[in-house]
């Protein structure tokens, strides 16, 4: 597939070739874009330095509420201490990497209200990640996902079955946790559904990595970042893909990647136009319908499993898009679909 995004002026919004994010040797966000609202995004913090864990991040669900501002909660006025009234209980966790399964924890309970700890977590019978699932990669690096719903993590990638431990441990690597012959994961497989289990003050996934002992910084294929700035993101961004690189530092919102398929949104502003393309393009999509509406003010679009060569643009007058047809025909393209609104059209090629 090829495609590339520039940015255009105002509302035009272009797309053409020779655009490729992503690594096929990083590591996979643990969480979807499409386990939220079409508006929500995750929320990243760094974790507290020092073991093994300097490199970790706490991960939750945010939702737009006005004025730059997000929460945590499915609806204002929530009870925060009902984990189910965070947003990101519940939420698909999925294998960051691919490897072997060395350690796990399936039915330990989740804290009964967030912001209290089982009492069997403060004296280390259950651990510290909870409800866990840690991978041991090819080259050496342990994989860690933490504090998942009771249950949530399939008998097949963990056989154990106990609640809490015999023996108290605090380890990041709990002893009675161990597994020989573990299950094979693929990275971006299933795990579990991200709670509130083990050392945790709130719904949250917890994931991060070593080796030797030591952090290992974590990259990302996919996904896009926005600093999250005082409490304040403008949900326009600018998102800036990850392509490969490690999260920035500091708290910050993440628009995390999307199952490949088929998916319909409509009335994006021209103003977010851009982001709604980066992630779909980044995601593994491609544009079956790019329809504008108020002389291109809003864009209805649906989007499809990408393939072949293709290039879209949005904004144009019909001149700009005769020309750009012309153009695209001596590369081989075709003019696939093309919509108008007053002045103003977008259009699609295919090889």
């Amino acid at each position: 597939m090829k495609s590339t995004i520039t940015q255009g002026v105002g509302s035009v919004l272009c797309v053409g070739a020779s655009f490729l994010s992503g690594s096929a040797f990083a590591d996979v966000f643990p969480l979807k874009s499409d386990d939220l609202g079409l508006t929500h995004r995750y929320k990243t913090s760094d974790h507290a330095t020092g073991a093994n864990q300097g490199m970790g991040k706490d991960i939750i669900a945010m939702r737009p509420v006005g004025d730059d501002k997000w929460n945590h909660l499915v609806a204002d006025g929530a009870d925060k201490t009902v984990n189910s009234n965070h947003l990101v209980y519940g939420r698909k966790v999925y294998a960051t990497v691919s490897g072997t399964v060395v350690n796990c924890w399936r039915n330990a309970p989740d804290n009964a209200k967030a912001g209290t700890k089982d009492p069997d977590v403060e004296n280390n019978l259950i651990g510290v990640g909870g409800n866990h699932v840690v991978i041991k990669t090819a080259g050496g690096v342990f994989a860690k996902h933490s504090h998942m719903i009771p249950g949530s993590v399939p008998a097949a990638i963990c056989p154990h079955n106990k609640t809490r431990f015999d023996k108290p441990s605090g380890s990041t690597l709990p002893p009675e946790a161990a597994v020989t012959d573990g299950a094979t994961i693929t990275k971006g497989q299933y795990l579990g559904l991200a709670g509130n289990s083990g050392n945790s003050s709130l719904p949250h996934l917890h994931v991060h990595m070593f080796k030797d002992d030591a952090p290992v910084e974590m990259k990302f294929e996919h996904g896009q970042t926005t600093p999250y700035t005082d409490g304040t993101a403008s949900p326009l961004g600018p998102w800036t893909l990850l392509k490969g690189s490690a999260l920035p530092g500091g708290p910050i919102l993440i628009w995390a990647p999307r199952s490949t398929g088929n998916w319909t949104v409509n009335n994006i502003s021209s103003a977010a136009f851009q982001g709604w393309f980066n992630h779909m393009k980044d995601s593994g999509q491609m544009p079956e319908s790019l329809a504008c509406t108020d002389n291109g003010a809003f864009y209805d679009t649906h989007w499809v499993p990408g393939k072949g060569e293709w290039y879209a643009k949005a904004g144009m007058s019909a001149t700009e898009m005769a020309e750009l047809t012309n153009t695209l025909a001596g590369q081989g393209y075709h003019q696939y679909k093309w919509w108008y609104c007053d002045s103003v059209r977008s259009a699609i090629w295919r090889k």
